[in-house]
């Protein structure tokens, strides 16, 4: 084989190794843009997560807020009963009196 077939085969070889080198580097390219096109998806995903757990939060405090306003309205209640038990007998014991 003279050098020149050599030359020939290994120019080939190069060529090969060349053309591969450019398409890894073209999928990494890609591959580079997708990584970060998902990281700024994740980035809003964390916003939104975010301002959902937010809003949780107040909601939670609304409900407590009205859970203990509940919980007065039931007391309130209990002693209104009371008192107008109270006061009924007190008005039948008037009436038996008389």
């Amino acid at each position: 084989m003279t050098e020149r077939e050599r030359l020939t085969q290994i120019e080939e070889v190069v060529s090969d190794i060349l053309q591969k080198q450019d398409r890894i580097a073209e999928e990494l390219t890609h591959l580079t843009m997708k990584v970060a096109s998902n990281s700024i998806d994740i980035l809003s995903l964390k916003k939104t997560v975010a301002g959902l757990e937010n809003r949780i939060e107040r909601l939670e405090g609304k409900i407590d807020n009205h859970t203990q306003m509940i919980i007065e309205l039931q007391h309130d209640v209990r002693s209104g009963q009371n008192q107008l038990k109270t006061g009924m007998e007190a008005i039948l014991q008037a009436i038996q009196s008389k």
